[in-house]
């Protein structure tokens, strides 16, 4: 399994603080099955923006600790990186660290309670430079709970969608967990991550979520969303399979006005 959005580097955002806590993520991820976690601290446009040269120390400081552990995980280089304006500029000036720094996948995220009205056009000059982006979690945007039909646009685009693994389980919210699921029923997700940020006071949290989401999806999905999509864009030639993008009904009712909204008509 392949974890493409983690917060494991020490110091250098909101998530991991000490190497010490580092290594307790790790292996709580490893745990839950997965092999190989791309570090992606928080990148925001400003002054005290990380660069590309203190992502890729940290991260080789992480890998070499997490060897002398004996701690059998790969960790690659990677950034969650803010959405602004002049995001483009800042990858094509070699700012930004793209997902296992190979240049093609970058990670994004959209404010929590809004789209700003560059994000199309964000996308855009991004796939103009070659670059595709990745929206991390989607099912946690309040403005797409509201708005879910602008995901099957972008779809439609070719931007990718990675989805929390944690939030099926409600642990963002029942809105997080039902638009996950609709995300997932409808093949609107391509990866999961963890989105760790520090070490959980369960040591089985990653592997009872990694479980309901093969419970969900099934066996061969969840080796797609887990391991082979994953691994395809690490290399650099993943694109999903052209089809038509619509949501699927779930089974059972929902009562939120944003669902009723959505299946109308």
């Amino acid at each position: 399994m392949i974890d493409i959005h983690s917060h494991i580097l020490p110091g250098l955002d909101d998530g991991s603080k000490t190497m010490a806590e580092t290594l307790g993520m790790v292996r709580q991820l490893h745990v839950a099955g997965f092999k190989t976690l791309i570090a992606t601290p928080h990148v925001l446009e400003g002054r005290d923006s990380l660069s590309p040269a203190e992502i890729l120390a940290t991260t080789d400081q992480v890998r070499k600790c997490v060897a002398e552990a004996g701690i059998p995980v790969e960790i690659l280089p990677g950034a969650e990186n803010y959405i602004f304006p002049d995001l483009a500029k800042w990858a094509r000036a070699g700012k930004l660290v793209t997902l296992g720094n190979a240049g093609k996948y970058l990670l994004l995220e959209l404010p929590m309670l809004e789209i700003p009205h560059y994000t199309e056009q964000v996308f855009f000059d991004l796939q103009v430079l070659g670059i595709t982006p990745v929206l991390a979690h989607p099912e946690r945007n309040r403005g797409l709970c509201d708005d879910p039909e602008r995901i099957l646009d972008w779809a439609k685009k070719g931007i990718l969608f990675q989805l929390n693994i944690r939030s099926l389980s409600g642990h963002y919210g029942p809105q997080a967990s039902q638009l996950a699921e609709i995300l997932l029923s409808s093949d609107l997700i391509h990866f999961v991550g963890s989105d760790a940020h520090r070490v959980s006071h369960s040591e089985l949290t990653y592997t009872e979520a990694s479980q309901s989401l093969e419970e969900l999806v099934g066996e061969r999905r969840f080796q797609a969303l887990t391991a082979d999509n994953p691994h395809r864009m690490l290399e650099g030639n993943f694109l999903p399979e052209e089809r038509d993008y619509l949501f699927k009904r779930l089974g059972r009712k929902k009562s939120q006005s944003w669902f009723r909204r959505l299946f109308r008509g």
